[in-house]
């Protein structure tokens, strides 16, 4: 997978408070939001969901997580992307 304007987050410590994300798993859009906390010791943080606005749970070893750019268009499936 070539990224242009996200990347693959392994650990809580690579998050911050502001952060966009996808979280994906089996190839689906599980939640897309915003890092509003981190709980590294836990391998969790959670999000303010852009579609509902809810505050979500999220563990980092149940999903791949991307950060992405706030501008991205999320869908039903992960696209790929091509180097610009």
């Amino acid at each position: 997978m070539a990224a242009t304007k996200e990347s693959i987050i392994r650990t809580c410590e690579a998050l911050t408070h502001g952060d966009e994300i996808e979280a994906w798993h089996d190839g689906r859009l599980l939640h897309r939001g915003t890092v509003s906390q981190t709980l590294p010791t836990m391998g969790m943080f959670w999000i303010v969901c852009s579609r509902t606005g809810a505050r979500k749970l999220v563990d980092v070893e149940a999903s791949e997580i991307i950060r992405i750019s706030p501008l991205s268009n999320p869908g039903p499936e992960r696209p790929e992307r091509t180097p610009a």
